[in-house]
């Protein structure tokens, strides 16, 4: 019986301190930081997987720019997915930027991208995480981000995404 009071006591302190926690709670907010305009190569068919169509998108290069961060797009990295058969695609980003002082950036960027019923990219967004250098890049190492991702269709082909990125505070 002893042992039965102890754990009722303990899982009411318990359930006192969530929901103090969860009432106090503010939701995060957000700090635009930078865009990129990525410009992309053809995509590569990877054939079909247990979770749907791969796909490889090249990342040919482009802009970054923005309040906290400026630079290029460094060529050569790409856009790994897998297209799903409910209309979303999972997206995983992985290339580099060079900052307008040359410091090299590693960005890992995961998403997710759901079409509407007219075929439109309606929801776009996605995680990055990045390895930064020490010194005056190094915040990027310590704060966690989201971005959103734009499509920019030319002549009935995917030629360029926008994706700009947000520090949650």
């Amino acid at each position: 019986m002893r042992r039965f009071l102890a754990v009722l006591a303990a899982s009411m302190l318990l359930t006192d301190v969530t929901e103090a926690a969860t009432a106090s709670a503010e939701a995060p907010q957000l700090r635009f930081v930078f865009e990129e305009r990525v410009d992309l190569g053809p995509g590569e068919p990877a054939g079909e997987g247990p979770h749907g169509t791969g796909n490889r998108i090249p990342l040919l290069g482009g802009t970054v720019s923005g309040p906290a961060l400026s630079g290029t797009v460094v060529p050569g990295g790409a856009d790994w997915q897998v297209i799903r058969k409910d209309g979303c695609t999972e997206v995983v980003a992985d290339y580099f930027i060079r900052t307008h002082d040359e410091a090299l950036i590693h960005v890992r960027n995961l998403g997710l991208a759901c079409a509407a019923d007219d075929q439109r990219i309606a929801y776009a967004r996605a995680n990055p995480v990045f390895t930064a250098p020490l010194g005056k890049h190094e915040w990027l190492n310590k704060s966690v981000f989201t971005s959103t991702i734009e499509p920019i269709v030319l002549g009935g082909q995917l030629r360029q995404v926008i994706v700009r990125f947000y520090e949650v505070l």
